[in-house]
C-alpha cells in the first residue's frame, strides 16, 4: 500500500512539473534584447516578461536620438483561456502597429523557436523568432518580402 501511495504521489508531482513547463514554453524570450543590425542612428529594443498566468508580454521600440520613432506591444498567450495542455494553440498578438490588434496563430514551435502566421494580414503574414547561439533572430515576411532582425541579450 505504501508503494502505491508513493507511486501516485510521484505521478502527481511529475504532472504538476509538466504543466508548469508547458506554461513556460517560450521562456527563452524573457529579458531585454537590443538589435544589432539597425539602421544608422536607430537603436531598437525588445523586452519580454513572463506573467504569473503564463503569458509573455513584449514591448518593442526604436529610438532615434532620444525620440521614440516606433513602438509595439506583443503578447504570446494560449488562444483559449481554458488552455491546459501543450496541444492547445497559442497566438502572438501585435498591438500598436495597426488600428486594432493583429493576431497571428503559432503554427510551428520548437524548444527555441516559433513561427506565427496570419495569411489575412498584408505584411507580414509570418513572424518567426528563434534563438541561434546567443542571439535572438527574428524574421517578418510574406511571399514578396522579408525583413531580418538580430538581437543580443542585455
Amino acid at each position: 500500500m505504501k508503494n502505491l501511495i508513493l507511486i501516485l504521489l510521484l505521478i502527481f508531482i511529475s504532472s504538476c512539473n509538466s504543466n508548469a513547463d508547458k506554461k513556460l514554453k517560450y521562456k527563452w524570450l524573457a529579458g531585454k534584447w537590443q538589435r544589432l543590425d539597425d539602421k544608422p542612428g536607430n537603436t531598437t529594443f525588445e523586452k519580454w516578461n513572463i506573467t504569473i498566468d503564463g503569458k509573455y508580454i513584449g514591448h518593442g521600440y526604436t529610438l532615434r536620438d532620444l525620440d521614440t520613432v516606433f513602438k509595439e506591444r506583443l503578447v504570446i498567450k494560449p488562444k483559449s483561456k481554458l488552455a491546459n495542455n501543450n496541444n492547445d494553440p497559442w497566438v502572438l498578438q501585435v498591438i500598436g502597429v495597426n488600428e486594432s490588434p493583429t493576431i497571428f496563430e503559432i503554427k510551428e514551435s520548437t524548444d527555441y523557436s516559433f513561427t506565427a502566421v496570419n495569411l489575412e494580414n498584408e505584411f507580414p503574414t509570418h513572424i518567426n523568432y528563434a534563438i541561434v547561439n546567443d542571439s535572438l533572430k527574428a524574421q517578418v515576411y510574406n511571399d514578396e518580402m522579408s525583413i531580418y532582425f538580430t538581437f543580443i541579450k542585455l
